[in-house]
């Protein structure tokens, strides 16, 4: 757990230039987002082994109910940021 924060950590600095600050615990929203990306990995995998994933995701139940509030919190957070980051590039773009 403790790589897999890490790794998370490392890649969004490098990538997209943002401190996630996971490890510390000090960013709740990011922490969220690491948690549902963690468990929304772990419940596609579970999807080779169970043959109804389709039908629970038809009527959203189980494991599939989890996977799509965890997509949400996944999508809210990256949405944010790309939200964040065209706000910067505008304000570049202005300035020059």
């Amino acid at each position: 757990e403790l790589f897999t924060k890490y790794s998370m950590d490392s890649i969004f600095e490098v990538g997209f230039g943002l401190k996630l600050n996971i490890l510390d615990g000090s960013n709740e929203e990011a922490i969220r987002f690491a948690k549902a990306f963690d468990e929304s990995n772990a419940l596609t995998y579970y999807r080779f082994y169970n043959l109804f994933w389709k039908v629970k995701r038809f009527f959203n139940v189980g494991t599939e109910a989890t996977l799509r509030k965890n997509i949400a919190v996944i999508d809210e957070f990256i949405y944010k940021i790309i939200s964040s980051r065209r706000k910067q590039y505008s304000r570049l773009q202005s300035t020059h």
